[in-house]
């Protein structure tokens, strides 16, 4: 039976789920970040709360599937080339700042 890291390595290796960790992890991230626009726009109500509370759990869990997404990708990539190189520390980088700025 597959562990936690066997399973992780083996989404990073196959490109489709390498994209649907990504993609979901936007696409969580546009959501929290529309909803607490929708509040900042229409205003506070009784549901203000609950609203901002589903909104910062949406962020929390797109930027970290946002970042996994980035790190498997950078980790996983194969080759010595220059472009290859560049394209990991561009991952990795893209993966720090978004550590630094999601979850701040």
């Amino acid at each position: 039976m597959m562990g936690m890291g066997e399973k992780l390595w083996a989404m990073g290796r196959s490109p489709s789920q390498h994209m649907t960790l990504l993609v979901f992890g936007l696409l969580s991230l546009l959501t929290g970040v529309v909803a607490i626009s929708t509040l900042a726009v229409a205003g506070g109500g009784g549901g203000a709360t609950s609203i901002i509370m589903a909104a910062t759990v949406l962020i929390g869990v797109g930027g970290f599937f946002v970042t996994l997404a980035l790190f498997l990708g950078a980790y996983a990539a194969t080759g010595d080339s220059w472009t290859t190189t560049v394209w990991r520390i561009a991952q990795l980088l893209a993966a720090v700042l978004v550590l630094i700025f999601v979850f701040r």
